[in-house]
């Protein structure tokens, strides 16, 4: 036997006057008159061919039948309510709020965010442009994305994209200092430093690093004009102060469109790594998966 629409609409009905053994509190409760409630159970007794309540002066009681459709009843609409809301929860706006350095956001997270938005519609992210200490307590994000050379004990890490260095200046600095043909020249050009570069770096880490990874040992790191925010350095090359360290996350654009180059073309990869870090206890945080997995995509194409 199949159940038509209006018999399945009356289950409802039944639950609530087999929950409450009365047709008098099921009308209350569904908002609906008693006649209303006697007239769905009769219907679905009909349709079921066995009686489901035995209908005495002052109260009905569940017969065999009743008792056991009863909990089957109960049972399936009880799943189909938890399925609804589930479905609800998951289409319902979530706010995940996202850290990241000012640079790393200004020149890689904020230009991509319009591809986030478009396949999660769902989920909106408060972005909070920071570098520092990481309180795992007092913590005022939910996912933070760091440059970092060690690992913090107290949040999950994952791994986002390896950091190269290469040094950058803006084509009209390098026409006119023209004598620049091999690092060692460096010693006659005005160095700019991100003095933030990661969490202990010194303020000419990112220039020491890679001097000496390509061994010149006779240029002064420690001159130069320094900024607290790599982006600031950038700006200052493409405005022909100087040479900065270009981390190529920060600087790929800016070199495909030759607003910067680079004179040596030795990109030394960096002691340095982006990394993805919450909490542990949030890895069920409804929009954290959306935005970890997004991120990890993101990161892959820039490969």
């Amino acid at each position: 036997m199949f159940l038509n629409s209006s018999v399945l609409a009356s289950l409802r009905f039944f639950e609530a006057a087999a929950r409450l053994l009365s047709f008098k509190q099921a009308a209350v409760e569904l908002h609906v008159t008693q006649g209303a409630v006697s007239q769905q159970i009769r219907q679905l007794e009909r349709a079921l061919g066995c009686r489901l309540f035995y209908r005495l002066p002052r109260q009905i009681i569940l017969t065999e039948e009743g008792r056991k459709f009863a909990a089957i009843v109960a049972n399936a609409l009880g799943e189909i309510e938890e399925g609804a809301q589930s479905l609800a929860a998951s289409r319902s706006p979530v706010c995940v709020r996202v850290r990241a350095g000012p640079s790393f956001a200004l020149r890689w997270l904020v230009p991509r965010l319009g591809r986030f938005y478009a396949s999660n519609p769902h989920v909106s992210l408060f972005i909070t442009a920071a570098y520092g200490y990481l309180d795992p307590i007092r913590r005022d994000f939910d996912v933070a994305i760091e440059l970092i050379k060690d690992t913090p004990a107290s949040l999950h890490c994952e791994v986002l994209m390896e950091e190269y260095l290469e040094p950058v200046c803006s084509p009209e600095y390098l026409v006119t200092h023209n004598f620049l043909k091999v690092p060692g020249d460096l010693s006659r050009c005005t160095l700019l430093h991100d003095s933030h570069a990661w969490s202990g770096a010194t303020n000419d880490a990112e220039w020491r690093y890679w001097l000496d990874a390509v061994g010149v040992v006779d240029v002064d790191c420690s001159q130069g004009q320094f900024f607290s925010l790599a982006n600031m350095s950038i700006e200052a090359a493409r405005n022909h102060q100087g040479i900065a360290i270009g981390r190529t996350v920060l600087v790929r654009d800016l070199l495909s469109d030759r607003q910067l180059v680079s004179p040596f073309q030795a990109r030394v990869k960096s002691p340095a790594t982006y990394c993805i870090l919450y909490s542990k206890d949030l890895c069920e945080h409804p929009g954290m998966c959306a935005v970890t997995s997004w991120l990890q995509a993101e990161a892959r194409n820039d490969i």
